[in-house]
């Protein structure tokens, strides 16, 4: 019997979306998405924080930016640095409303309130997926499945591509606020007071309106917070204490979790290609998710293209998607895995050291840092070391 589609794809968000507008804009193969969520903007988990490569390579329309910044600011418990850093803050229901109007406009099928339960499996490879529609189970096979669906990994999970019980877990809530903000910059915070085991920002995000979140791995959270207060009364702490902004009305709340490895899975099985979150690509450093969603996506969908085009959705033909990742991006989430570890478990002796030494970058190193291309010597340069990060060592060395 012969697929219902060409390609079905799991999960409405950028990196699902992005994949299905590839195909579809590229090719005359049908593409289905299938979105959990009765509307693509309640998919609304992210601070839409991002930057050049995104806006300018992904064509990316002036509607959905909320605001734009020549620079980035850098501050620990007592001290500040500027970053030449230019960057864009999205209104990401928009944004992913954009994205799914325009793989529609190119011929693909979006449907939502579907919700992809599993795959689908014949002689060894993946043949469709599960879902449920109005509380009734239906199936969808397909000549090519895509997970995309976000840290749950509905698809890759279960094919074992993506252990979700040993990667490491967090959290982040950001307030969409009416209000003053002084600023013409993102903030970032690295200050366990404000953002145990983590890092507080403020956005601006267009005239009168700005955001201010929180995110924390959990286990560096557990050694640093001082008490168990909830994630919001940091929010609302770090927006109270700070006459830099100040709120009139919370408009909105974005949230949701993190769960990272190095990023070096497996990212394509028979029939089965996994982009965005479902297979680790949020970068580990600073919890960049946009720009590698979309960029594995658009990588995805290119080996995609040639192995439809040749009838073969084998691993193999699928696999050069796989490595072109862990060959550009794997090796240095890796690296910047332990960095990453290491940030959110500085003294704030040594966050106020790493801040200072941010603003001593040059122009082409943070630019480097916005690109996470950074080098050896940039690395050296940014790290306050201290004789108790031996300790660390053993636990660090597992990612190599």
């Amino acid at each position: 019997m012969s697929p219902e589609v060409d390609v079905a794809v799991a999960g409405g968000g950028p990196a699902g979306l992005q994949f299905a507008r590839e195909i579809a804009t590229r090719s005359d193969h049908s593409v289905v998405v299938l979105e959990a969520n009765r509307r693509l903007s309640d998919n609304d988990k992210s601070t839409g924080g991002t930057f050049d490569q995104v806006i300018e390579r992904f064509d990316v329309p002036e509607a959905v930016v909320m605001a734009e910044n020549e620079d980035v600011v850098f501050e620990g418990p007592d001290a500040s640095e500027r970053l030449p850093i230019p960057g864009y803050v999205l209104d990401f229901p928009a944004f992913v409303e954009f994205l799914g109007e325009d793989a529609a406009a190119a011929g693909a099928e979006v449907r939502t309130g579907a919700r992809v339960t599993g795959p689908l499996e014949a002689d060894g490879r993946v043949t469709g997926v599960e879902y449920t529609e109005a509380g009734t189970g239906e199936r969808l096979t397909a000549e090519l499945v895509v997970d995309a669906t976000g840290p749950a990994a509905a698809l890759a999970g279960p094919l074992g591509m993506f252990d979700r019980e040993a990667a490491q877990r967090g959290i982040g809530k950001e307030y969409e606020i009416e209000g003053r903000y002084d600023l013409d910059s993102m903030l970032f915070a690295f200050d366990h007071e404000v953002a145990p085991g983590g890092y507080a920002w403020t956005f601006p995000a267009g005239d009168g309106v700005f955001k201010a979140g929180v995110c924390w791995i959990d286990d560096f959270y557990a050694t640093h917070a001082g008490g168990d207060d909830r994630i919001d009364e940091y929010i609302e702490r770090w927006i109270a204490g700070d006459d830099r902004w100040a709120m009139d009305d919370r408009r909105a709340v974005h949230a949701g979790e993190a769960v990272s490895n190095n990023s070096l899975n497996r990212r394509a099985v028979d029939g089965l290609v996994a982009v965005g979150d479902a297979v680790s690509s949020i970068n580990p450093l600073f919890g960049e998710g946009i720009r590698p969603a979309v960029e594995s996506a658009r990588w995805a969908a290119d080996a995609a293209l040639e192995a439809l085009a040749a009838g073969d959705t084998s691993r193999e033909r699928l696999a050069p998607y796989e490595r072109r990742w862990n060959d550009e991006k794997g090796a240095q989430w890796r690296v910047q895995r332990m960095v990453g570890e290491l940030l959110y478990d500085f003294t704030p002796d040594q966050q106020n050291r790493f801040v200072r030494a941010s603003g001593r970058l040059s122009d082409a190193a943070a630019d480097r840092l916005q690109r996470y291309e950074l080098s050896v010597r940039d690395y050296l340069s940014l790290y306050p070391f201290t004789p108790r990060d031996l300790r660390k060592v053993p636990k660090l060395l597992r990612h190599l």
